[in-house]
């Protein structure tokens, strides 16, 4: 692959990142305490396969259920194991 082409590839990956960054439904770090919850909470009680633990902790920092459901389903999301498998994996791949 020559230089340029690197470059090129390396450009489109940080606008990917960039993208990917402004649609996440909160801050990055907010995020990073709803992934790091919700992981705790599947460690010591496992998961039903629903979003009790997603729901609660978005109760409990009274953060947008609706815009953070949606980002959370839309990248693999749809239970809390699943949150903390495939949704905390694009954030750590794109924070």
């Amino acid at each position: 692959m020559h230089a340029s082409d690197q470059d090129k590839k390396r450009e489109w990956k940080l606008q990917q990142r960039q993208h990917a960054q402004a649609a996440f439904p909160i801050s990055s770090s907010l995020l990073e305490s709803l992934f790091e919850a919700v992981d705790a909470c599947v460690e010591e009680s496992g998961c039903n396969h629903s979003l009790r633990f997603t729901m609660q902790w978005i109760a409990e920092h009274k953060q947008p259920e609706k815009p953070i459901l949606g980002w959370l389903a839309e990248h693999g999301g749809v239970c809390d194991c699943e949150v903390v498998a495939n949704a905390a994996d694009h954030w750590e791949q794109n924070r």
